[in-house]
């Protein structure tokens, strides 16, 4: 059988574009497989906060009350932080948790300070949603 040099050189120039081709697929596969795989995407949160005072007598309290949402729903069950800062280091420190209920409340009861002391609430994150923190409320302190 009798091919023209056009011919012959044609099939050799397709014989060597599948032949890089398949290596470059090889080489992609072997590529990703030694990389780890991206974090999963998380589902943006937001947490609100309002204070209301408590009074009973002599006996005053805060209660905090916070709710977290995602884009389209609130979030039950999850471990919410409220953290205070008053005087003059203010830095933010942990006072109590709280965990949300089946409508994304959480409600926390302190007792009301005796100086002016800022609150916020904060929201750790975890595999499924992402971290957020409320706005800050400030509590001005009770005379006892």
């Amino acid at each position: 059988m009798r091919a023209s040099l056009l011919t012959r050189f044609g099939s050799a120039a397709a014989v060597t574009v599948l032949a890089a081709g398949g290596a470059m697929a090889t080489a992609t596969v072997a590529s990703a497989a030694g990389h780890p795989k991206p974090a999963p995407k998380l589902d943006a949160t937001t947490l609100s906060i309002k204070n209301k005072a408590i009074a009973h007598g002599r006996h005053h309290t805060e209660r905090i009350i916070g709710v977290l949402r995602d884009e389209h729903t609130r979030v039950a069950n999850e471990k919410i932080t409220l953290d205070a800062r008053a005087g003059k280091k203010r830095r933010w420190t942990a006072v109590t948790t709280g965990t949300t209920d089946a409508t994304g409340t959480v409600t926390i009861t302190v007792a009301a300070p005796t100086r002016r002391t800022q609150f916020k609430l904060v929201f750790a994150g975890d595999s499924t949603f992402g971290k957020s923190h409320s706005n800050v409320v400030t509590v001005n302190g009770v005379k006892k």
